[in-house]
């Protein structure tokens, strides 16, 4: 049986299907669905907290050198008879440890405030080190530690999908990956952008896909396929020639802003192009032109739990031999057999008389049942 996919836009492409007896490696689908309008308008919007800048940090060491600031210069008015001026020059030699050598104190009074004030500044100097020091060591370790860790994961990580763009059609392809519970690494060159995907729990380089061995430190030779999402036409050409340079079988999935470079997308071998303007039009008219048809498809694909699922005929496959009207008396009454690829050629939608025969690949569509009423 192959891996269960949620239907989504234009990345059944990339769904694993069952490995053909003796192969090794990552397995490709052998049903390619045509484009199709994403299910949601929206964009992604990362919920991410942005970590606590260094001047952040030192914010709480500024205010407190503030106030001991004007404490100081108040003691040294109210104890010494100092001007304001003569005071605050006074606190600050104290503070910085520096010391005057014609500031001596001659009552109790005097000293203890010298005292307390040399202690304080002791206390703000140590707490200004230790918050930078503190910083520059959690980078380190965050970069070294961190980055170790990814890669480390990304060698580890077999039939995943590389995505090679991080912008507002990558991130939605990300999600639609991970709602498929599908692997995946996403290339950007952003840094601020990876660091939201980060956050948000995606595997993320931050470097050019053009860049050498980038494409390899993304697993691009174990990978069962590639999206480039990049926002210019050119960059996505320029992409395709990288990843043929590392898999040259790779599955590439682009996206074209033009249909010019959809021809030269295509004409460099890449599996599928997908015009993301042309899928809006073709939403926004369908929505006008064929309300409940969109109704119908927004409805069992977010909440009719509708699931597609790939399954290779083998010899020893209970529906081998059998006719179609026999499918649900094998796979349940919640199946629906689809189309049946059969030596190259693909029937859609079969007649319940058609034989499935050892060898074929099977696009069946399952229905969650409903849950139990709240």
């Amino acid at each position: 049986m192959g891996t269960t996919q949620p239907l989504g836009p234009a990345l059944g492409a990339l769904c694993a299907g069952p490995a053909p007896t003796g192969a090794s490696g990552p397995t490709r689908c052998a049903f390619w669905p045509g484009p199709r309008p994403h299910r949601r308008s929206r964009e992604l919007d990362f919920p991410v907290r942005a970590p606590a800048t260094t001047a952040a940090k030192l914010m709480p060491a500024g205010v407190a050198f503030v106030v001991v600031a004007l404490g100081g210069t108040f003691g040294y008015h109210a104890i010494f008879g100092s001007g304001w001026p003569l005071g605050l020059y006074q606190t600050l030699v104290t503070v910085s440890t520096l010391g005057d050598a014609r500031l001596v104190p001659q009552t109790t009074s005097q000293y203890a405030f010298i005292a307390v004030l040399t202690v304080v500044g002791y206390a703000l100097w140590a707490l200004v080190i230790a918050i930078v020091a503190g910083t520059l060591v959690a980078i380190d370790v965050r970069g070294l530690w961190g980055g170790r860790r990814m890669a480390e994961r990304i060698a580890a990580m077999r039939g995943h999908v590389v995505v090679v763009g991080g912008g507002r059609v990558g991130q939605q392809v990300a999600e639609e990956l991970r709602r498929a519970a599908r692997p995946l690494v996403v290339v950007d060159r952003n840094p601020e952008r990876v660091a939201r995907l980060t956050e948000a729990g995606y595997l993320a380089i931050a470097r050019d896909v053009m860049e050498d061995g980038v494409l390899l430190e993304a697993g691009l030779r174990d990978a069962s396929g590639v999206v480039l999402a990049l926002p210019d036409d050119a960059q996505n050409l320029y992409a395709v020639f990288a990843v043929r340079d590392v898999a040259p079988q790779a599955l590439i999935v682009a996206r074209a802003e033009s249909a010019r470079a959809q021809r030269h997308l295509e004409a460099l071998g890449v599996h599928r192009v997908v015009m993301p303007t042309v899928l809006g039009g073709k939403r926004l008219a369908r929505l006008l032109s064929l309300p409940l048809a969109a109704d119908f498809l927004e409805t069992i694909m977010e909440e009719a739990g509708l699931a597609v699922h790939e399954r290779a005929v083998q010899a020893t496959d209970a529906l081998a031999g059998r006719a179609v009207r026999d499918l649900r008396a094998v796979l349940g009454e919640r199946a629906t057999l689809l189309a049946v690829r059969r030596d190259s050629r693909l029937y859609p939608l079969p007649g319940a008389d058609l034989q499935i025969l050892e060898g074929d690949m099977l696009l069946i569509a399952t229905v969650e049942p409903p849950g139990p009423a709240a």
